[in-house]
């Protein structure tokens, strides 16, 4: 079985056509021109499925645990302290060392000058994604270079290979073909590189560009029905394992037309690469694996199921069920169904069990917290260290429907969601984030839900005629 989680070392995209906002904002950086684009999904493959490949989320860190104490089993935070001054949203500065990241910039020749990168698409714990110039047929790319001890182990151009000769099945059209693959050498080692199809934002940010934070309706049906039926096809046909779906993780793919553009003209519609100084907080100068400049990339934090605080158990297609309901909220609405200012594991577990109910007996228990949020009934319960900005009223799956996507859809001046279609995407949702594992329901009973029968089909409809007329020039 193959584990897909973030970080550790490559991405797949699959194209999936939608119509995109409603209007964008001025932000030109993080917004799109046509209102029609396609979207991918990123994978990244772990080294190893014997264990759960859910990073944690570090509660002793960020809450300061009086009793030094967490269920939180590891942590995201490196030991040691960083050689250079703090930059937001760019890859880790201490990986540009022997066997990590390759350095590289704007304006650098790949493959024996065949890429030249434009632009930064972003990056991971294990690699860099950079959108390049194929000089030799005309078009863009994207070039993923992964980290020299991680290129040793990447089975991902195989991966995609095989998923790409698959016989035709829902979803399968959704498998972009792996254009290439080549090694580049450089200062910290020799760093495999991965050429794939462009893309350019997450539906993250795209929502952040949209004139409410929201994706009109038909719109939203169609993303949604489009990334259940691709997750049913990794888990039908290749027993693959996603294991980190979140917006961030559900790309904008570039037009076919930006083919023709040149790069001048490319920034002048989406804007120029934003790049910062990389300075040793020491100010020693920088030794040669590092790059004078680095390119920012805006990513999203996971919220985790809660098998991957409480449980051993490896990551399962039930974990992937789990984070696809999240996501499948997010899009439908204007906000996440489980929010925390600080996302500590405790801030997440306390907002799952305010949205859903009690935990499970065995996991309540051990949850050494609970009496900070709730009573033993699961009833809230808040203690004044928790309480502050939480107005001490019970935040229930109704109210959350309300808040994340009635009224904000309502103040748009977009279509609300009827009480049949509630009923049905609630049904869907629920049976999708029971706590246990084994009493998910799987994707293929997503799949058969009486949402997906009910609404998708005119939505993917609508999407395809929207795309197809648009690429035409009507």
């Amino acid at each position: 079985m193959f584990t897909f989680g973030g970080g550790a070392g490559w991405s797949l995209s699959w194209a999936l056509p939608v119509q995109m906002f409603a209007r964008s904002r001025v932000n030109v950086r993080r917004s799109l021109e046509p209102v029609c684009s396609s979207v991918s999904i990123q994978l990244h493959v772990r080294k190893t499925s014997s264990t759960s490949t859910f990073s944690r989320l570090n509660a002793d860190k960020m809450r300061g645990d009086r009793d030094g104490t967490s269920e939180s089993r590891s942590s995201s935070i490196r030991p040691g302290k960083t050689q250079y001054r703090l930059i937001e949203y760019v890859e880790d500065l201490d990986g540009y060392r022997p066997g990590g990241y390759h350095p590289l910039s704007i304006g650098d020749d790949l493959d024996e000058g065949r890429y030249q990168l434009v632009d930064k698409l972003g990056y991971g714990g294990y690699s860099t994604i950079w959108l390049a110039r194929d000089l030799q047929v005309a078009r863009y790319v994207a070039v993923k270079v992964i980290t020299a001890d991680a290129s040793i182990y990447a089975p991902e151009a195989s991966l995609l290979c095989s998923l790409a000769k698959s016989p035709a099945r829902p979803g399968s059209e959704t498998i972009p073909p792996l254009i290439e693959q080549f090694w580049a050498v450089g200062p910290n080692g020799k760093h495999r590189c991965i050429v794939t199809l462009p893309a350019r934002m997450s539906l993250f940010d795209a929502k952040e560009a949209s004139t409410f934070g929201l994706f009109r309706p038909k719109v939203a049906q169609s993303i949604i029905a489009q990334l259940i039926r691709g997750v049913a096809f990794l888990h039908s046909e290749h027993i693959i394992v996603h294991g980190d779906l979140h917006l961030g993780n559900i790309l904008v793919q570039f037009p076919k037309v930006i083919d023709h553009f040149p790069t001048s003209e490319l920034y002048e519609r989406f804007g120029e690469p934003e790049s910062e100084a990389v300075i040793r907080v020491d100010g020693k100068p920088l030794s040669n694996g590092v790059p004078a400049n680095v390119f920012s990339s805006k990513t999203l934090p996971l919220l985790q199921p809660p098998e991957a605080r409480f449980s051993d158990e490896p990551l399962s297609f039930a974990s992937d069920i789990w984070t696809l309901a999240c996501t499948i909220w997010e899009i439908f609405g204007q906000r996440p169904l489980f929010e925390a200012f600080y996302p500590t594991a405790d801030g997440v577990t306390a907002e799952q069990v305010e949205a859903i109910g009690i935990l499970p007996p065995e996991w309540w228990k051990k949850w050494s917290r609970r009496l900070e949020w709730f009573n033993e009934e699961g009833e809230l319960d808040l203690k004044p260290d928790v309480s502050r900005g939480h107005d001490s009223m019970r935040r229930t799956w109704d109210k959350r429907f309300g808040y994340c996507i009635q009224e904000p859809r309502a103040e748009a001046g977009l279509e609300t969601v009827t009480e049949k279609e509630r009923r049905a995407f609630e049904t869907m949702l629920r049976s999708m984030l029971v706590f246990r594992p084994n009493e998910r329901a799987t994707v293929q009973q997503v799949l058969h839900s009486e949402w997906m029968k009910g609404w998708r089909e005119p939505a993917l409809e609508e999407s395809w005629s929207t795309v197809s007329s648009v690429m035409k020039g009507k």
